[in-house]
Formats: C-alpha cells, sequence, structure tokens
C-alpha cells in the first residue's frame, strides 16, 4: 500500500506544480511561463510572511505575546477552512481522470490518502507562513520556557487537519445531497455559497466587539478564540502551562476525526463519484427545434457550461454574492452608525465619496472568463470546428462575464446610493464606473486566458484555481487596478471624482487595446 500510495501522491505533485512541465516540456514558453507562476508564488508566500511577522511584533511590542498562540491558531483555522472549502469539490469527487484512477491496481483508501495528503501538504505551508514568524517572536519576547515554545512550533504540524477535514466533510456532504437531485449542480452552488457566507459570517464576526485599547481586543480575539474554537484553547493552554498532556490531547482530536472522515469517504467513495458523473434520466418530448444566431447559441452554451461546474461557479461569483449580501446589511445599519461603530471619523462622508471604487473593488474579483478556455479542456476541438469566428466565441464567454457582474453590481448600486443619500454627480459615477470596470475584467481575464490556457487538467480546480496563470493574472491585476485607485482617493478626497474619472478613462481604452488583440487570434492555430 505504500508505495501505491506515495506513487498517487507523486503524480499529484507533479500536476499541481508542473514539474512535469519544466522537466520534460521543449518549448521555452511553457517553461516561462511556469517561471512566472514560481516567481508569481514565492512573492505572494513572502508578502503573507511580512505580513504575519509585522502583526505578531506589533502584538508583542504592547506586551500581548501571550495571545500569540490562539490568535495565530485561529487564524491559520480559518484560513484554512475557507480556501479548502472553495476547492473542496475539486479534490474527491467529480475528477477527470477518476476512471483512470481507479482502473489501476490500487484500493480506495488509497486514493482517498493521497488526494488528502495533497490537500494536508498545500494547507500545511499556509500555516507554516502563518504562525512560524508568530513562533519566533513569542520564542523570542514571551517567558515560556522551551518546551511551550517547542509545542507552540509542532503545534503546526497538526493545526491544519480538523478545519481540513471540516471543509471537505461538508463538501462532501454537500456532493451527498445535490446528488439526488435533478439539478444537483444549481443546488450545489447554492449549498456550497450559503456555507462560504456563513464561514465570512463568522470569521468577522470579531468587529462587533468594543475596546479602546489594542491590548484589549487582542485579550478578547483570543478569549473568543478559545470559546469558539476549542482546539485553538488547547494549544493556548498547552503553550502557558508547557503541559504536553494539553498537546497530546488536541494532536489525538486531530488523527481521530481524520481516521473517521477517511474511513466513511473511501468506504462511499466509489458512490459518491458515480453519483457525481451520472445523469438524472429526463422524459423525451418531442418538440420543434429552436433555431438561433450563432453567437446566441454560443451564449446559452457557455452559460450552461458555467453553471454545470460547482467550483467554476462558486470562485468567480462569490465576489458579487458578498457585494449583494452587504448591500443587504447595510439597508439596516445607518452610515452614521457605521461611523461610531468603526470609531473612524468622517467615514460615511467618505464611503459616498468612493463608493464606485469600493464596488468595483468585488468586481474585479468576479472574472469567468479568465478560465473559460482552459475549461474547454479535451473538447476544445469543438470550438476550434464550429462554423463561427473565433471573436464570437470570445465574445460569448465574455458576455457570460458581464451577465454574472451586472445584475449584481447594479442592484446593489442602487441600495447602496439610496441608504448613503448620493448626489446626483455621485449617482452618475456610481453608475458609469462599476460598469467599465466589468467590461475591463471581462475582456481582462479573456485575454489572459488566451495567452496562458490551461487544457491539461485532470480536475477543474486546476483549471479555475490550482496554478491557473491566467486566473491568478486577472486577478492580481484587477484588484491592482481597483484597490491603487482607491487607496489615492482615500487620500485625496476632494479630487476623488476626477480620480475615477481618469482611472475609467484609461481603462476603457486599454480594453478596447485588448479586445482588438482578441480580435486578431485564431483558435485553430492552438
Amino acid at each position: 500500500m505504500k508505495n501505491k500510495y506515495l506513487l498517487l501522491l507523486k503524480m499529484q505533485l507533479y500536476n499541481l506544480f508542473g514539474i512535469n512541465r519544466i522537466l520534460h516540456s521543449h518549448s521555452k514558453k511553457e517553461k516561462q511561463r511556469s517561471m512566472a507562476l514560481g516567481g508569481i508564488f514565492i512573492l505572494v508566500i513572502g508578502l503573507m510572511i511580512a505580513y504575519s511577522t509585522i502583526i505578531s511584533i506589533s502584538l508583542a511590542s504592547i506586551g500581548a505575546v501571550n495571545v500569540l498562540p490562539t490568535i495565530s491558531a485561529l487564524v491559520c483555522s480559518l484560513i484554512t477552512l475557507i480556501l479548502t472549502f472553495l476547492k473542496s469539490s475539486g479534490v474527491l469527487i467529480g475528477l477527470r481522470d477518476y476512471d483512470m484512477i481507479m482502473s489501476l491496481p490500487v484500493k480506495n483508501l488509497e486514493v482517498v490518502l493521497s488526494r488528502l495528503t495533497m490537500v494536508y501538504l498545500t494547507n500545511l505551508l499556509i500555516s507554516v507562513i502563518v504562525m512560524l514568524p508568530s513562533v519566533v517572536i513569542f520564542g523570542i519576547n514571551s517567558e515560556v520556557e522551551i518546551s511551550g515554545s517547542a509545542i507552540f512550533l509542532l503545534s503546526i504540524l497538526f493545526l491544519p487537519v480538523i478545519p481540513m477535514i471540516v471543509s471537505l466533510g461538508l463538501g462532501v456532504l454537500i456532493y451527498a445531497v445535490s446528488s439526488r437531485s435533478k439539478h444537483k449542480n444549481i443546488l450545489s452552488l447554492v449549498l456550497n455559497t450559503l456555507i462560504v457566507l456563513l464561514i465570512v459570517a463568522a470569521s468577522t464576526k470579531a468587529q462587533s466587539m468594543d475596546s479602546d485599547e489594542i491590548l484589549n481586543i487582542g485579550i478578547l480575539l483570543s478569549d473568543m478564540a478559545n470559546k469558539l474554537y476549542p482546539p485553538a484553547g488547547l494549544i493556548s493552554e498547552a503553550v502557558e502551562r508547557q503541559n504536553w498532556l494539553y498537546f497530546l490531547t488536541f494532536v489525538g482530536m486531530s488523527v481521530l476525526i481524520s481516521v473517521i472522515f477517511v474511513g466513511v469517504v473511501a468506504h462511499f467513495y466509489q458512490k459518491m463519484n458515480t453519483a457525481a458523473f451520472s445523469h438524472s434520466a429526463t422524459k423525451f418530448e418531442g418538440k420543434i427545434l429552436q433555431v438561433s444566431s450563432p453567437i446566441k447559441a454560443m451564449y446559452k452554451r457557455e452559460f450552461d457550461r458555467y453553471f454545470s461546474c460547482t467550483i467554476y461557479a462558486l470562485n468567480s461569483s462569490i465576489g458579487m454574492v458578498l457585494l449583494f449580501v452587504a448591500a443587504l446589511l447595510l439597508l439596516f445599519i445607518s452610515p452614521e452608525a457605521l461611523e461610531q461603530q468603526s470609531n473612524i471619523a468622517g467615514l460615511s462622508q467618505m464611503l459616498r465619496q468612493v463608493l464606485p471604487l469600493v464596488i468595483s473593488v468585488f468586481i474585479t474579483m468576479t472574472s469567468t472568463a479568465s478560465a473559460s478556455l482552459s475549461l474547454e479542456g479535451k473538447n476544445r476541438w469543438i470550438m476550434c470546428s464550429v462554423p463561427v469566428r473565433t471573436i464570437d466565441i470570445f465574445n460569448s464567454k465574455i458576455a457570460v462575464n458581464l451577465t454574472v457582474i451586472c445584475p449584481f453590481a447594479l442592484i446593489s448600486a442602487v441600495l447602496l446610493g439610496f441608504k448613503m443619500g448620493i448626489s446626483l454627480k455621485q449617482a452618475i459615477l456610481l453608475c458609469i464606473v462599476p460598469m467599465i470596470y466589468a467590461c475591463f475584467i471581462s475582456v481582462l481575464g479573456m485575454y489572459m486566458n488566451v495567452k496562458f490556457p490551461k487544457y491539461d487538467w485532470t480536475s477543474e480546480y486546476y483549471a479555475v484555481k490550482g496554478g491557473a496563470i491566467s486566473v491568478l493574472a486577472t486577478m492580481g491585476a484587477g484588484m491592482s487596478s481597483s484597490l491603487i485607485p482607491l487607496s489615492i482617493c482615500i487620500v485625496f478626497q476632494n479630487i476623488s471624482s476626477l480620480i475615477m474619472v481618469v482611472t475609467s478613462i484609461l481603462l476603457l481604452i486599454f480594453s478596447l487595446l485588448l479586445y482588438k488583440q482578441l480580435q486578431l487570434y485564431q483558435l485553430y492555430e492552438i
């Protein structure tokens, strides 16, 4: 079993990091893409380590070093919980290489263990990034003996386990429930979205606390974490009291939950995947065939593809869902109350000035087009052979992105504008600026996916999230295009309208230039 398990794990590692491409590809362009992705990955890790170090040093400098174990454990668990859940539907169930894997002389247990180990290693990297700076700062500034610091350091190995199992368990449960439904993909999308909203709501609950001292806030966060998440409390007690029994209890909990989960999933693994790939029988009725234009037909096909992939729909629409939920919640909170609760003077006026860019930040998180071409996968020959222009195929994919963005953005803009009591000039900007950003992120995502397609995926997760350069580049460029002007507008509020107008014009020109490049591209050249 050991050798087969290691071979399966090795195969997944090669696929995730593109090691096979680097070693065996003779294309310089392919190697350059892999190196670029590796550079971005290292840069992100460096920024996260720097950010974690700054927070840890800040807490230590104000005398809150004792809350570092609890807070770092809570933050690490929340990150693991959210990120694992977002990719849970593409880890164990619905894999494109399922038939190939199960045709090998391997057991369900070996397959499940190799998949879980891959997720664990990814989350372990996140844990090291988040917690290692805290461990170092804690060891330097705390009065706890070396055994306490050793417990804190060893807890990194086991901390991702429980939130990872919880997220994957929710994903498996959602698949089990939705697979019995005729519209299982839509039901799965709805359930996944609700779970993400609940996780986000739980992670932001700490904002309701009142405190005038940063130290008191840290203590309150620590106390809340101990109550809401007992494993964080066990780690804190183990480190503070230098009690190895508490630590071993935490380890035992993690191992026991993992064993139970692996055993259950391995037992029902084939049944769950069979249900995921099965299609409900429908009664055939003879109807008159409907005829539509090529663009409309491609749009319908693309829209159906969008809802057929849960991880694709969830990751590309969660930004707009969060925007809409935030707009609904703010209907019940006055701007003045929000200003008093946040203790930020002039917050309501500042929000009125920069509201178009705030909405645009959520819009730049939403790009269905950045993965739409890659998701064609082995069926890409279809779009290369249909009797339509290449630009029409791109237009259909861009149109789906706009369809996802525009309704949520417009409704949210109306609700927020009504609640904030904006002026006529601000209302005009509130309508125009987000729509320009919607066009920009749609065209940018399509252009990036044309330049950096990823067709050789074994799970849709790898086309949507796992190392897809087009998705990462679109997200990074899009967020930068909205966050940088937003920061400038906050600093220079008296000319915020001018900044937004200039930014919108530049983005519109850039979008037109990218669209011109898309018109020159031919899919049959792939």
